[in-house]
């Protein structure tokens, strides 16, 4: 019997598949791509700053609901007397979404020889738009990076600054924090109106193989997974996500499960391959300019500031305007959706 070629990814009901982005500093190196057919998407996005973290390209090509990690506050931060720098969420995540859909076709074409299904994506997307997970300790981590990268980045472009110092102090500082992270083990959970701290792996000892016919037995890494509520914000109101006891809340969630560690270690290992091509070659630097001109990062009179202006970059929103199919449209099929 013949079997037939595997063209989905495995994913389990039980995984919350929480993601977010970062912004980088080195534009995409295409030398690790092995796909001569989508050299032109590649370079489409390869000077696109915006990362997805964790790549879960294994949801949106099956098509599978996944949470959203939102800040709950919005994101500024103070450059000299007379300018705030804030991250606009829309088109944030706009560019961020476009660039994991990308990756996704990249990397379903080579593993499946099948290009991304159109409807599948969009599956993904109106599930996971209305997502709420409750990650206090990754919204306020993921909102530190964002702030790290206005005081160093953007504030060393408008001053003049050198922007390879400024590009290594951004990642040693993610560096520091993931490392942090990693080093303490525990983070905190919020379920059903509790708080708790929860490890985020587990040492045992395990069986390393030495040579072709040897082990030896050693401490090994065991990531844990955690609990977090998710609500389906769907018929809801994202204020009333922060109050406490509210039935509506309780009706629209339910307990899933993430590992957190996967976050903290991916994110590492980014930041310190940064900083080795930072730190030992001449690197092209991703110039903040191309999202200040994309209005991802908008710069504001700080005296004409109110403080209900800075609501309107909020996070808590269903991104309703973020269109999939006009990302869709901008890719060429190398493979039918259908082909077996």
């Amino acid at each position: 019997m013949v079997r037939k070629p595997e063209t989905q990814y495995k994913t389990y009901k039980s995984d919350a598949a929480p993601f977010f982005f970062y912004i980088d500093v080195i534009p995409l190196d295409l030398a690790h791509y092995n796909v001569p057919h989508h050299v032109e998407l590649l370079k489409k996005i390869q000077f696109n700053p915006i990362m997805p973290l964790p790549l879960r390209v294994d949801r949106v090509y099956n098509g599978v609901l996944s949470t959203l990690v939102r800040p709950r506050n919005p994101i500024s931060f103070s450059i000299g007397e007379k300018n705030t720098a804030v991250i606009n969420p829309m088109p944030f995540i706009q560019y961020g979404v476009e660039k994991l859909i990308n990756f996704t076709e990249i990397r379903a074409s080579k593993q499946f020889a099948i290009s991304l299904s159109p409807e599948n994506v969009r599956k993904w997307w109106s599930a996971t738009k209305f997502l709420y997970g409750k990650l206090k300790t990754l919204e306020e981590d993921f909102a530190a990076f964002l702030r790290a990268y206005l005081h160093h980045i953007v504030v060393a472009k408008l001053e003049e600054e050198d922007l390879i110092s400024a590009s290594i102090k951004y990642c040693e500082l993610i560096r520091d924090i993931c490392y942090q992270r990693i080093k303490e083990k525990y983070i905190l959970v919020e379920v059903e109106d509790e708080e708790k701290l929860v490890n985020m792996y587990k040492m045992k000892e395990g069986r390393v193989q030495k040579k072709r016919f040897k082990f030896s037995k050693e401490k090994l890494l065991y990531p844990s997974f955690i609990d977090v509520e998710v609500i389906d914000t769907r018929n809801i109101e994202y204020s009333q996500i922060n109050k406490d006891q509210d039935e509506v809340l309780l009706k629209n969630s339910k307990v899933l499960k993430y590992i957190p560690l996967l976050f903290y270690d991916d994110l590492l290992e980014c930041m310190l391959q940064n900083l080795k091509k930072l730190e030992e070659s001449d690197v092209e630097i991703l110039d903040p300019s191309y999202l200040i001109e994309k209005e991802i990062i908008v710069l504001l009179e700080t005296d004409k500031l109110q403080p209900n202006k800075l609501l309107r970059y909020s996070w808590l929103k269903a991104f309703n305007e973020i269109n999939v199919d006009s990302i869709l449209n901008t890719i060429s099929p190398t493979f039918p959706p259908n082909l077996f």
